[in-house]
């Protein structure tokens, strides 16, 4: 069946795009840039492709670990009930999940259920609305988007490292590869399955690879995704977290994309092409600073994202500095317990 235009594709379409299956699953971003969604029948997607269907704003209330935050936020909140929001989904978007039988998906963007504004941290309604800044200036704007990322093998048959870090130290977590060992021919092939199913995965994911290679340190790879248009970039830098850890979850391979996983080794690096910075203010040392800087009543980030964004943002933010404040490090514990 010849697939239409996804960029073309209107509600019109959808009956006969999705004849042959039953279920679609459904996608939005949260503020930590992490995919929350759900599977819906083809019954209930084609009934709110256009009007959009109620998702609950919890995903704005509470952190990476669906823990609320300490000090309750705007978007979501007991007072206001973690009410609904509107997700609609974009039919521009679409495309099928390999790995999953091919399932149709579709990614949302959230709006406000009375307003019908973009919910503002919503990533992606974030994004359209500077681009639509732009683009009334007559300008557009590309962008491309680089990731280095770690990645560990499973220490048990459970394809998630989550119970054994409950219980080991993580420097217990063996690499896949050991050693530094840059741009190299010969380590691929020793994971030569997962390592091409990421980059073919990618290409039928609609998510493509421009150049895909070992990266210093062990087990880190780097992947330059294909340069396009900001939005469908940013979409794609999204995306591309979901298939690398999706074809691992299949590998006993589990990709990290912190941004320091290991105390005296290079860490991992985005790489964001396509806009210009100055560097006459030095940068911040910790996330205390930077979310101090961020949150000031004058700082750039209110002249350019609005408050309403910077004071969600930033409050999800103090909440990971004080989750940090209050832990007790591996550091700390070998450094003091025996001598203090």
């Amino acid at each position: 069946m010849t697939t239409p235009n996804p960029k073309a594709l209107t509600a019109k379409d959808l009956p006969k795009l999705l004849e042959d299956d039953n279920r679609v699953k459904l996608a939005g971003l949260d503020v930590d840039g992490i995919l929350r969604g759900k599977v819906v029948s083809k019954k209930k997607f084609l009934s709110v492709a256009e009007s959009g269907f109620g998702f609950c704003s919890v995903i704005f209330g509470w952190d990476m670990h669906d823990k609320t935050y300490m000090r309750e936020l705007g978007i979501s909140n007991a007072e206001n009930g973690y009410r609904d929001m509107l997700a609609i989904p974009d039919l521009t978007t679409f495309r099928r999940i390999p790995w999953e039988n091919n399932i149709p998906f579709f990614l949302v963007s959230f709006f406000d259920p009375e307003t019908k504004k973009p919910v503002c941290a919503c990533p992606r309604g974030l994004l359209q609305t500077q681009l639509d800044r732009i683009h009334s200036k007559g300008y557009g704007a590309m962008a491309g988007a680089e990731y280095e990322f770690y990645t560990f093998k499973t220490p048990d048959e459970s394809k998630s490292p989550a119970a054994f870090l409950q219980q080991n130290p993580h420097d217990k977590l063996p690499s896949l590869t050991e050693g530094m060992f840059g741009y190299s021919l010969n380590r691929p092939v020793h994971n030569k399955d997962y390592y091409y199913e990421v980059f073919d995965s990618c290409v039928d994911f609609a998510c493509g690879i421009e150049g895909w290679h070992t990266e210093s340190g062990p087990g880190v790879f780097e992947a330059a995704l294909e340069f396009d248009e900001a939005a469908e970039m940013a979409d794609r830098a999204s995306l591309f977290k979901y298939v690398v850890k999706s074809v691992g979850t299949q590998h006993g391979i589990i990709p990290c994309f912190m941004a320091k996983p290991k105390q005296g080794l290079p860490g991992n690096s985005g790489h964001d092409v396509g806009g210009d910075a100055d560097m006459g203010e030095r940068l911040a040392k910790s996330l205390k600073e930077a979310t101090e800087r961020f949150m000031h009543k004058d700082s750039i980030a209110r002249e350019v994202f609005g408050d309403e964004f910077v004071d969600h943002f930033g409050g999800t933010r103090e909440n990971e500095v004080r989750l940090f404040d209050e832990a007790v490090t591996d550091w700390e514990m070998k450094r003091y317990i025996e001598t203090v």
